[in-house]
């Protein structure tokens, strides 16, 4: 269009968006899929979306069901106690299948000290902070 004042976005305003949309695809999937996780993506989206579009970051702060946790992920890094007991229960158990599967030792002692550091950062992040 001639004459418009629309400007085009930045490379890089597009690149944030790009991963936002993706987290966020991702995201709905762990709505309807049991073994995909939500929240992650969502962190991912939010991270995304406040450096390529403050619009969708404000609506993702503002959602009526994910608002107050990415609210509180964002302003206190607190993550609410049920997750971080369902985070370390899904990690340990994710592990032990791995283990009866059969897992060459070399991987399983690899994911124990990863999931050991990622259960470590997650149990020490403050709980969600009173209203």
């Amino acid at each position: 269009m001639m004459g418009s004042s629309m400007e085009l976005p930045t490379a890089s305003t597009l690149f944030f968006r790009v991963i936002a949309v993706s987290a966020l695809g991702t995201g709905a999937l762990g709505v309807l899929l049991p073994l995909v996780p939500t929240t992650p993506f969502l962190l991912i989206a939010l991270w995304a979306t406040a450096r390529g579009a403050p619009e969708w970051h404000d609506r993702l702060l503002a959602h009526p069901r994910y608002g107050a946790t990415l609210r509180a992920w964002q302003h206190h890094g607190a993550i609410p106690a049920r997750a971080r007991i369902v985070a370390v229960l899904v990690m340990t158990a994710s592990w032990l299948a791995l283990w009866v599967a059969g897992t060459a030792t070399w991987l399983l002692l690899a994911l124990a000290l990863m999931f050991f550091a990622l259960a470590v950062f997650i149990v020490t992040r403050p709980g969600m902070p009173s209203q």
